[in-house]
């Protein structure tokens, strides 16, 4: 073999090796670059479908009339805007109610009411500030027991607890009616049977 020939081969030999590394080295970039779009899709993934943003914050009331429905009467909970509230439990299942009123009803007695599991802890409860009409969380906020049902406007005959985001609040609205007291305000570890009857008797028997 002539040194021209021999020449010739070794160039073919190292521009194919030089080919095949190119390509190695290719594959691996890319295999990275795909897994860590993967990784990087995975994680808006998990933030925008785990559980913890739902159980954290509130949603947007359902207009559609099957999951918008009040879980205690059954009417469209995003229709009454000042008065609404919802619930989600530890599994991640959620309900609206039209009113606070029936909020407490269902706090009170979530087994006969609850679409999902009963035995899944309550871990967020937001519901419509009286004074600023925006969803507050009310696991640290607080209610009158308000029981003049012809005060307000409310979405139910019987009546609805005003909520507030903080103590003050709620004492500064007593303080507005005679027929009120500051030991008429209350949280949602309060609330009894006394006070789900008072709301929401009728639908409470329903559901007995």
């Amino acid at each position: 073999m002539t040194s021209d020939r021999r020449t010739v081969d070794r160039r073919r030999v190292l521009g194919t090796i030089g080919i095949g590394a190119t390509a190695a080295i290719a594959g691996c970039l890319g295999d990275e670059g795909e897994n860590g779009d993967d990784e990087e899709e995975n994680g808006d993934d998990e933030e925008e479908n785990g559980e913890e943003p739902e159980l954290t914050e509130p949603v947007d009331f359902p207009e559609d009339d099957d999951e918008g429905e009040c879980a205690v009467c059954n009417m469209i909970a995003v229709e009454y805007p000042d008065w609404n509230a919802q619930v989600v439990h530890e599994d991640g299942h959620r309900e609206y109610f039209c009113s606070k009123g029936c909020l407490v009803a269902y706090y009170f007695a979530p087994e006969k009411f609850t679409g999902g599991d009963p035995d899944e802890e309550i871990v967020g409860v937001w519901a419509t500030s009286f004074d600023s009409g925006d969803l507050i969380d009310v696991t640290e906020g607080y209610f009158v027991y308000e029981r003049d049902t012809d005060r307000h406007d409310y979405p139910m005959p019987r009546g609805s607890p005003p909520a507030f985001e903080d103590e003050e609040s709620a004492l500064d609205y007593v303080e507005e009616y005679d027929d009120l007291s500051e030991d008429d305000v209350f949280t949602l570890e309060d609330i009894d049977r006394e006070m789900a009857e008072f709301y929401r008797e009728p639908r409470l028997e329903e559901m007995a």
